[in-house]
């Protein structure tokens, strides 16, 4: 059950990183879905967000993250994630920040209203000094995989929590260094039963070192013991923003 549940939940939405490098500095993640406005680029849209000056206050890491194969609804669009200690951090950076050049410009080139969610970051998946995402912040751009699930009635996170944990344990390649893990969605706008919806994501160490990891997995027909009724595959361009503390 557990290696069948874990390959079919294999990732989840385009939202946040829980290897054991994200674990050290964040506790939860803050994430915009935002539609890009006529007559800009992705590559303009990352220029700017690297030029926005950032205070003692703002988050840990910064990325923005771009469709590849997911809901055709996404398409024109970026997510922007932010990585935050906790909530009194995140709800002090936001107070704390002044508008720039940058931010002002970025703003008048993509639309995030009304589309803010936070997760909270899940650890005790991936074993420490396995993960190394984006190279540790030696390369700008990876790729992340994802998949939203919710949780079956009878179960909870530390079910889902014992599976990933084993399935990353037992299949693990030698030289893998991809970040596995899982968000549990605390808040947003969108309607559901409380705190039973998470996301399953693979980052890449690099953008090779991703494909391997996606080339090295079987992929197995769900189960009805699996703990957890999970979404198709979602695929993310994933482009390093701000790697502070």
């Amino acid at each position: 059950m557990i290696k069948r549940f874990l390959v079919f939940v294999f990732s989840g939405i385009a939202w946040i990183a829980s290897s054991s490098i994200f674990a050290q500095t964040s506790t939860i993640n803050e994430v915009l879905q935002c539609t890009i406005k006529p007559g800009y680029s992705v590559d303009e849209i990352v220029t700017v967000g690297r030029a926005i000056p950032r205070n003692e206050n703002g988050p840990n890491l910064v990325f923005y993250r771009e469709p590849i194969v997911a809901n055709p609804s996404r398409a024109g669009s970026i997510n922007v994630v932010r990585h935050w200690d906790n909530f009194e951090h995140m709800i002090r950076g936001l107070e704390s920040q002044t508008p720039s050049g940058p931010s002002r410009h970025f703003f008048t080139m993509v639309d995030c209203a009304g589309t803010r969610a936070v997760a909270r970051v899940m650890g005790g998946i991936t074993e420490q000094g396995q993960g190394n995402p984006y190279q540790g912040g030696d390369v700008d751009l990876s790729y992340v995989a994802m998949r939203q699930c919710e949780l079956k009635p009878g179960n909870d996170m530390q079910d889902v929590q014992r599976v990933l944990r084993d399935f990353d344990q037992e299949n693990r390649q030698p030289g893998d260094r991809s970040g596995f893990g899982f968000l549990q969605m605390i808040a947003s706008g969108q309607e559901g039963l409380m705190n039973s919806s998470f996301i399953i994501r693979i980052i890449g160490q690099n953008p090779t070192n991703f494909a391997k990891r996606l080339d090295s997995q079987a992929w197995n027909v769900p189960q009805d013991s699996d703990p957890a009724i999970c979404g198709n595959l979602s695929l993310w361009r994933s482009h390093v923003i701000h790697w502070g503390n």
